[in-house]
């Protein structure tokens, strides 16, 4: 079963990890937080452990506050592969990818109306609140070449635009730059084609253009007591609970009930079996490498989740708290 706000979680689920670092810097250093008590990670136990680390494509300043465990599992690692390769190369792929084909342009797809009111909801987010003279007229021909999955992206992000401003880059984003910087190794599970050929090309434009739709109401007619839809997933990941998480992405009503179970089993389960499947390989590939694997939160839970395929295949794999972090100590790389 599906809805469509529950389309447009799953939807951002893979967007948000290409569109945030669309034209997002370097920047401004987040303010000390308190980092989650009880971190999404996991250790592939072994002569050489590797490890599983749950993501949120997000810079929200708490996800961004790594806990010592996190910290020290990347640095005892020897490999750190986020969903994708998230170098420069694949940044401006992605950028390309979120494009629409010549020819066509996003007011055409969800209407005048609807495009106005995204340009009207971006300009008075990027400008705190109040749409500065002329911002429209100078934003409408950028958002009009966004692929209505794309710009639904940006809706999902609204509350974060001070973040992205600033420079504060999201979660995958800072754990591939920070691997680069420890001269490791970096790679990506899936290649953009692969990700972007499922967020893109899986759901007829007509029904990118309803979910799009129905983003634009739920920004703006938000229901009572509901708040924002991400910011109530960020809340579930920071508690470090998956099948709430899991049960917050799952909600539903019968609407959007068939292209649901085609898009879901495409986003998430058939993901979730590649990817394990890649990650099975390379540590039986490499039996003496540490790896750091980072994949959004929503691809561990459940019986077709990466942890349980990973089970399944042999692997004994061990949930760590912040209290593990001194069990883990960097083993030689062959």
């Amino acid at each position: 079963m599906y809805s469509r706000r529950t389309a447009f979680r799953r939807i951002t689920a893979v967007v948000i990890a290409i569109m945030l670092a669309i034209g997002v810097g370097l920047g401004a250093q987040a303010p000390a937080v308190q980092p989650t008590q009880k971190p999404l990670l996991w250790r592939i136990e072994g002569t050489v452990p590797s490890y599983l680390y749950g993501t949120i494509h997000i810079p929200d300043q708490r996800v961004l506050a790594l806990p010592d465990v996190v910290t020290k599992a990347m640095n005892a690692s020897d490999a750190v592969y986020t969903e994708v390769l998230l170098d420069q190369d694949t940044v401006a792929a992605a950028a390309s990818a979120a494009q629409l084909p010549a020819g066509q342009d996003l007011p055409k797809i969800v209407g005048d109306d609807a495009f106005n009111r995204f340009v009207n909801i971006m300009g008075k987010a990027m400008g705190g609140g109040n749409l500065a003279p002329g911002m429209a007229s100078l934003m409408a021909p950028l958002f009009a070449k966004l692929s209505p999955m794309a710009a639904l992206s940006q809706l999902a992000l609204i509350d974060y635009l001070p973040d992205l401003l600033a420079g504060r880059l999201p979660l995958d984003m800072k754990l591939h730059n920070a691997a680069v910087q420890a001269g490791k190794e970096v790679g990506g599970l899936e290649t953009l084609q692969e990700q972007t050929d499922v967020l893109f090309n899986t759901v007829p434009l007509k029904d990118q253009a309803k979910a799009f739709v129905a983003a634009l109401d739920e920004v703006e007619h938000p229901k009572p007591g509901e708040g924002n839809p991400m910011k109530r997933l960020v809340d579930l990941y920071l508690a470090g609970n998956l099948e709430p998480l899991a049960a917050e992405l799952d909600k539903a009503d019968p609407e959007m009930e068939a292209l649901g179970k085609n898009f879901q089993a495409k986003l998430i389960d058939d993901r979730n079996t590649k990817m394990a499947d890649r990650m099975a390989a390379h540590i039986n590939e490499k039996k003496n490498r540490s790896y750091f694997f980072a994949v959004g939160a929503a691809h561990y839970a459940g019986t077709t989740g990466i942890i349980s395929q990973l089970t399944k295949k042999g692997f004994k794999v061990t949930r760590l708290t912040p209290a593990d972090a001194a069990s883990i100590a960097r083993k030689p790389a062959a």
